[in-house]
């Protein structure tokens, strides 16, 4: 039985890393550390009602059940076929082995083909809009437009630049600067990412011949997937601010150097419910004060949400008890 442990990247927009324990029959992935979920190879697909982050699992896929070491395996209901025990052996056989390798997440970065939005001018990497993992997963995207996002659109907000008309969110605005960056006609290229960082560029959409085969060094692609020089200082310091938003899920890469690492831990204090979702998947930690401050105050929210949901469990007991004794 071939066993598999790898992660890759949830992208465009940027949402976190899948680790994924992966059989010749079987997966399954996780995106906090702790709840996987259990999938086994079929005929047919039933995951309409999966997570976003695991919409993108290639069908056919039958979800076996959800599992964690602290509630055990909660079976999904699986309809009855002249298949059924093989599901099951399939489904056992998986759990077995996601037992065994569950503690070691984080699993190496194995997506090492990126598709990268160019900028318009230059033609150099200007946003990261998707990877795979091998080779023969590379495909011709029409959809050539970098996107921030709808969790951003609810809850990102910058102090350094104004909302015209049109523009709703600074999310938008994000997405204006962008996709405005790449042009009319935009034109992406996939690259074949080294382990030094190099890129090697394969094929390519809306793509000048002469721009497959080129080799790029590792400066010439953004570290945070996108670009952030511009010569505007206000859409330089928005771009500033949409990094720090995403920071909790920028540590889940393996990549960063010590100082950009530890600016994020810092940056990163501030979502300290995402980081408490998040921080069993963050390969290193520099400066351990940052996370554990912010699980802290992550303790602290559950702790009164908690409070508050009793009180007004409490609350409506007793509304429901008075009005049954008036009515008696």
């Amino acid at each position: 039985m071939d066993i598999v442990c790898y992660s890759e990247r949830i992208l465009n927009p940027f949402r976190g890393v899948m680790n994924v324990i992966a059989l010749d029959d079987a997966e399954a992935v996780t995106t906090d550390g702790v709840n996987w979920l259990l999938y086994v190879r079929d005929h047919f697909s039933t995951t309409d009602d999966d997570p976003e982050e695991f919409a993108h699992i290639d069908n056919p896929h039958i979800r076996f059940g959800i599992w964690s070491e602290a509630s055990g395996l909660e079976r999904a209901p699986v309809l009855p076929c002249y298949h059924y025990q093989e599901i099951q052996h399939k489904g056992e056989r998986l759990l077995e082995v996601v037992r065994h390798y569950a503690a070691d997440v984080p699993f190496e970065f194995r997506d090492y083909y990126e598709l990268w939005l160019l900028e318009k001018d230059t033609r150099q990497p200007l946003a990261l809009i998707d990877s795979v993992c091998c080779d023969r997963d590379i495909y011709d995207n029409d959809l050539l437009k970098w996107r921030a996002g709808n969790l951003c659109s609810s809850q990102f907000k910058s102090d350094v630049a104004k909302l015209s008309d049109g523009i709703n969110t600074h999310a938008d605005l994000l997405n204006q600067l962008i996709n405005s960056r790449a042009g009319s006609r935009p034109s992406a290229q996939w690259f074949l990412r080294e382990a030094n960082g190099y890129g090697y560029g394969l094929k390519g959409i809306n793509l000048k011949q002469d721009l497959v085969g080129r080799e790029m060094s590792p400066r010439l692609f953004p570290r945070m997937f996108i670009e952030e020089h511009w010569e505007n200082n206000t859409h330089a310091a928005l771009v500033n601010d949409f990094i720090n938003w995403m920071s909790p899920w920028l540590l889940l890469l393996d990549f960063l150097k010590d100082a950009q690492r530890e600016n994020l831990e810092l940056a990163a204090r501030r979502h300290a419910m995402m980081v408490d979702k998040l921080h069993l998947l963050y390969p290193r930690i520099i400066e351990e004060k940052y996370i554990k401050a912010a699980r802290v105050e992550a303790m602290l929210r559950k702790t009164r949400q908690n409070n508050q949901q009793e009180a007004d469990t409490s609350i409506s007991t007793a509304d429901n008890a008075n009005h049954g004794w008036r009515t008696a």
